[in-house]
């Protein structure tokens, strides 16, 4: 007969872990099995497509298992996805998706863990499983809180304990949800910045020579705007710049045979010894090299 101690690993240590039971009413509300603390010895290993003493078909709920790591490092299988673990990273799965977690053994994990039962239709659980895993979670500080409240609560023995608990995992999960919504949307405003500042840049290189001049143009902090550019593009908004010059450059100088100065100077080339040197540095040679190979 399995026993609580098979519901949670061994492989920790300094663990805190409640179990509070399988839930037999039918009622909407979500509801706790378990909930706990662990820090992971670096030999932690998970592989499992099930929880011990959970099974659906001996309830009319369903069962989601929250997880968040706090520090240390990891790997995640998920849904068959492969994943990175680290402080932020948020992650969740239902009673027979497989997954496997395992730490680093020089920085081993520390986490928190949730199992709820809840009915099917949950609109709160829905919102979170949308996405199984999140790289990381903003305000970790604030869901920190939450969990040491529901430990806190867990192990106070008191005849209101678990309807505390139930109530401040209901407020668990919808901060969860209000996070990751947020992240999602921020995530959506940053890809809009970043293609407002590309079509901005493809449009207007030419007589652009600074990001400052870029960053005024489009109304963005000069900072704000590297940061975005390289997120999307993975390469600092000024060498792109750059390279659409240069190949501005290229182009004239094969179609028109025009004046290496004049070229650079309508580039926006102070002189054309800068230019010759940033010409170089993207295609290896110089402007009058380039037009001798070209022949």
């Amino acid at each position: 007969m399995e026993t609580t101690q098979e519901h949670f690993s061994k492989q920790v240590t300094d663990a805190r872990q409640v179990f509070l039971g399988i839930p037999t009413n039918e009622n909407d509300d979500l509801e706790i099995v378990s909930l706990g603390f662990e820090k992971c010895l670096p030999e932690f290993l998970i592989e499992r497509d099930s929880y011990p003493l959970i099974c659906e078909k001996t309830s009319k709920k369903y069962f989601t298992t929250l997880e968040i790591i706090t520090g240390g490092k990891g790997e995640l299988i998920l849904n068959n996805k492969k994943y990175k673990l680290g402080p932020g990273s948020f992650f969740n799965y239902g009673v027979g998706t497989y997954h496997r977690i395992s730490s680093s053994t020089t920085h081993p994990l520390v986490k928190y863990f949730l199992v709820l039962a809840h009915k099917s239709h949950s609109e709160s659980i829905k919102q979170i499983s949308e996405k199984p895993f999140f790289p990381k979670i903003r305000n970790l500080g604030e869901i920190i809180e939450l969990f040491e409240l529901l430990l806190s609560n867990a192990n106070s023995g008191s005849n209101h304990s678990i309807a505390v608990c139930n109530h401040l995992a209901n407020a668990m999960v919808l901060k969860i949800s209000e996070l990751l919504k947020s992240s999602k949307e921020k995530q959506a405003r940053a890809w809009d910045t970043y293609n407002r500042i590309l079509q901005h840049l493809r449009n207007n290189y030419f007589r652009l020579r600074t990001i400052d001049e870029l960053a005024a143009e489009v109304n963005i902090d000069s900072a704000y705007l590297s940061r975005v550019f390289k997120r999307f593009h993975h390469e600092p908004p000024y060498r792109f710049l750059i390279r659409l010059k240069m190949g501005h450059a290229a182009s004239l100088l094969l179609s028109t045979r025009r004046l290496v100065k004049d070229i650079a100077f309508e580039l926006g080339f102070e002189n054309q010894f800068h230019f010759s040197r940033t010409f170089k540095s993207v295609y290896g040679v110089s402007p009058e090299t380039f037009l001798q190979t070209s022949d």
